[in-house]
């Protein structure tokens, strides 16, 4: 039996193809490991025979420093020849990884469709109670941000499956364990409930469903060795903690993609103009931002942004330069939009920009079969791999950098990860795809082709793999009405961690503060001023996005595309607009909390909704993010205890001005309606 030690934490391996994780002597679970090959032979540990287990010594995890640490590396050998080689390490701060080797012992090619290097086993009496009680709660991260997922903290249930990484945790203690992917290039990840005890979990790389989008199984991965990616586990009092300890461990093995600008300021056009967008109220945003919002504190850095989102190919070329000319004649950026790895399109036989003679249909993503894979979100996802496909996004990049264009927002990236056979036959699995898409892009965009700092924001995007962007929206469109502020919160309850770890910001959308395109009424002022909180504290990019007015059709519509004049409301929306704006985004104080792009932290789960209290230690200073979306006139008490903040001290409120008394752990406001609250912590007088 041997065994890998660091500090109180201990891995035994077992005779039985078992192996359990051990702190202070106390056992907190066992674990195996499965593989499926591609014609359905399933692997087991348990069930084959010890070859040989030993202990090697390598550098580092992140493979720069002098540090070495040990690596247990266990080879089973199957009844049909297989080896199974389980890779097993141990950090000092107690954090496990593991990582699950198939090969053949005549070396010959394997051929894989799941690994699970991580399957736990059943908790027993020696077992912490959280892993036991039916109370425990298991974090469900979805695989992307579109159709409006969103996260869920529930209990264990046969079948769940969170995508990449989990928490399972009991909420009043805080007492949990992450369990978490590392690597992102090859395999879809997942942790899913087995069928048998919800409480056994799988690790498995090989995972593609309806909610990875795939109409197709997970590509088969081939070689003379296939390798799973590396899974970590994590065990603490306080989950939160482990999320972001995760998130630390991820930014070391992959780096944010830098950016010295800051958080970015401006206005996008789609909640607030949509396809209505043209010349003239995309110009009129432009000076409302510069001559109204800036001068009275709308900025960071003194730059605001004026983004263009889908429906900018209707301005000609010539004006869009000439717009771009004008933004930066006036100290401003510019922005605009792509769909890079999504064809809306109708006709297959249409040219492709920049590849002339060639049709979309040769860069459409097919079976194999040759059929075309189904549109998902109206789209047909495109082949990232194809030389033509790369000759027209080195046209379309081309065309952004020309332009002058210093933003960019990547829409419907999911498209770029489904499976399907790819032109290059080296690429096995979706994610090899997105990732070959995502380094193009990058590289494409980066300051060195642009001659300029660039930034790029991803949307409808895998959470994995990360380091593409520099930020990435954390939810699906979110407008400006109360539902919209909790779904916004629901991603921030539980994505929080993400933000100066994953990405450079979380991106909580286009903040509508007076009335969206798709919206039959326009916000109340709490419902405003919750969702301008909400941005604020995310982490953050802040685009506000309502109609300024000035174009040909500057009315409001009830729907995206109205079939008669009778469906169009022609009260203009810009005047009241404009107040909103004025009255909600010019708050200095504010603005500077939002510019720190720091992401405030949750100080509870909230199963399916979201939290309402979140806090921030910045710059010395004490913050807290109080919010109700309710209709209803409500009294809503808060827990500073709980938070970790002062039990008797003032708060500052910083939309009002007004003081309130923290007593005795307790906070009390009143809400009419839904509204926020974003206080300071004062010290007690």
């Amino acid at each position: 039996m041997e065994k890998l030690t660091a500090g109180r934490y201990n891995i035994l391996q077992e005779d039985s193809g078992r192996f359990s994780y051990w702190i202070n002597g106390k056992k907190i679970l066992g674990f195996y490991g499965q593989a499926v090959l591609e014609e359905g032979e399933e692997l087991d540990t348990r069930h084959c025979t010890l070859i040989k287990a030993e202990k090697k010594e390598i550098s580092s995890a992140a493979g720069q420093g002098t540090d070495k640490k040990e690596v247990l590396e266990t080879c089973f050998q199957s009844d049909i020849g297989i080896l199974f080689t389980e890779k097993i390490s141990l950090e000092e701060d107690g954090s496990l990884r593991v990582q699950c080797v198939l090969s053949d012992e005549n070396s010959n090619e394997v051929s894989v469709r799941r690994m699970m290097p991580l399957v736990t086993e059943a908790p027993d009496n020696d077992s912490p109670d959280f892993l036991k009680s039916l109370w425990t709660k298991m974090l469900l991260v979805p695989y992307d941000n579109t159709m409006w997922v969103r996260y869920e903290a529930v209990p264990l249930r046969p079948g769940r499956a969170s995508y990449d990484v989990t928490a399972i945790f009991e909420e009043k203690s805080r007492e949990g364990l992450v369990i978490g992917a590392m690597d992102f290039d090859i395999w879809k990840n997942g942790i899913i409930c087995s069928g048998n005890d919800a409480r056994v979990l799988r690790a498995c790389c090989g995972v593609a469903d309806m909610e990875t989008h795939d109409t197709l199984e997970h590509g088969i991965v081939r070689g003379k060795e296939v390798a799973s990616s590396r899974f970590i586990l994590l065990y603490g009092e306080d989950y939160r903690n482990l999320l972001e300890q995760y998130g630390e461990y991820i930014r070391k093995e992959k780096a944010i993609l830098p950016w010295e600008e800051g958080v970015p300021f401006g206005w996008n056009s789609w909640s607030g103009l949509a396809f209505r967008l043209n010349e003239k109220n995309y110009r009129e945003a432009g000076r409302f931002l510069r001559e109204e919002l800036m001068p009275n504190g709308y900025q960071n850095n003194q730059i605001t942004y004026v983004n263009l989102d889908a429906g900018w190919n209707r301005i000609p070329e010539e004006q869009l330069i000439t717009l771009v000319q004008e933004l930066h004649s006036q100290g401003q950026k510019a922005g605009i939009y792509a769909a890079p790895f999504a064809w809306f399109g109708q006709e297959e036989e249409e040219e492709i920009p920049g590849a002339k003679g060639h049709c979309y249909r040769e860069i459409l993503l097919k079976d194999s079969n040759g059929r075309l894979l189904p549109r998902v979100d109206g789209a047909v996802p495109m082949d990232v791999t194809h030389p033509l496909w790369k000759q027209y996004m080195e046209q379309q990049t081309e065309q952004f950098i020309r332009w002058g264009f210093d933003y960019v927002k990547l829409d419907f990236l999911s498209h770029g990860a489904m499976e399907g056979v790819h032109y290059n036959k080296a690429v096995m699995t979706g994610r090899q795809a997105i990732t070959e898409g995502y380094e193009f892009l990058t590289e494409h965009l980066s300051e060195e082709r642009a001659g300029r700092s660039f930034f790029i924001s991803l949307s409808i995007a895998p959470l994995f793999p990360c380091g593409y962007g520099h930020a990435r929206r954390f939810s699906c469109d979110a407008f400006g009405l109360a539902e919209d502020t909790e779904y916004v919160l629901n991603a921030l309850t539980y994505a929080w961690w993400q933000s100066g770890r994953l990405y450079a910001y979380n991106d909580p959308d286009h903040i509508s503060l007076y009335q969206s395109f798709q919206a039959d009424r326009s916000s109340l002022l709490g419902e405003a001023r919750a969702r301008y909180t909400a941005s604020v504290i995310a982490g953050t990019v802040m685009m506000l996005s309502d109609d300024y007015g000035m174009g040909e059709d500057t009315i409001r519509s009830r729907s995206k595309e109205p079939e008669n004049i009778s469906e169009i409301n022609r009260k203009p929306a810009e005047p009241e607009a404009k107040e909103r704006a004025k009255k909600l985004g010019c708050l200095a104080e504010i603005n500077r909390i939002a510019a720190a792009g720091k992401s405030f932290r949750p100080v509870e789960a909230a199963g399916t909704t979201a939290c309402n209290f979140f806090t921030l230690n910045l710059h010395v200073k004490q913050y807290a993010a109080l919010f109700h979306w309710e209709k209803e006139k409500e009294g809503i008490i808060f827990d500073f205890k709980r938070a970790g903040l002062p039990d008797e001290c003032r708060v500052r409120e910083l939309w009002t001005e007004k003081e309130y008394r923290v007593t005795d752990g307790r906070l009390t406001l009143e809400f009419d309606g839904c509204d926020s609250a974003l206080v300071e912590i004062m010290e007690d007088k």
